[in-house]
């Protein structure tokens, strides 16, 4: 009987191991406009991992951050100056804010992974 529970356990594990890996990251592609007199839009691209609490801003920066089923929220330390980046999950609405004051706004929508532009 052991080598039927052996045989058990390997033919599991070889079926856990077959099954393709389901990655835990979602691509979140935004466009954004200032709020200030000039109203320039940008672009960029946020990859974000709920599971593991990190945002990935622009393929560059492995950033903490705070990821719930409703809302996806980090800071960004560029040159001294701490942008916060909030987006509301089931509107896609976002803001890029300093201190209280909002600079961008705009949505982002779920990417397509194999269509990264980093």
């Amino acid at each position: 009987m052991p080598r039927l529970g052996a045989f058990i356990l390997v033919v599991s594990a070889s079926v856990v191991l077959a099954q393709p890996l389901r990655s835990a990251e979602v691509l979140l592609s935004c466009v954004w406009q200032s709020l200030g007199t000039s109203h320039e839009k940008r672009a960029f691209e946020i990859v974000f991992d709920q599971q593991a609490q990190r945002a990935e801003l622009g393929g560059k920066e492995s950033l903490p951050a705070t990821i719930s089923d409703t809302r996806i929220s980090f800071a960004v330390n560029r040159g001294g100056s701490i942008f916060q980046y909030s987006i509301d999950r089931p509107s896609g609405f976002g803001t890029i804010r300093i201190k209280d004051q909002v600079l961008y706004s705009g949505t982002c929508k779920i990417g397509d992974p194999a269509h990264r532009s980093f």
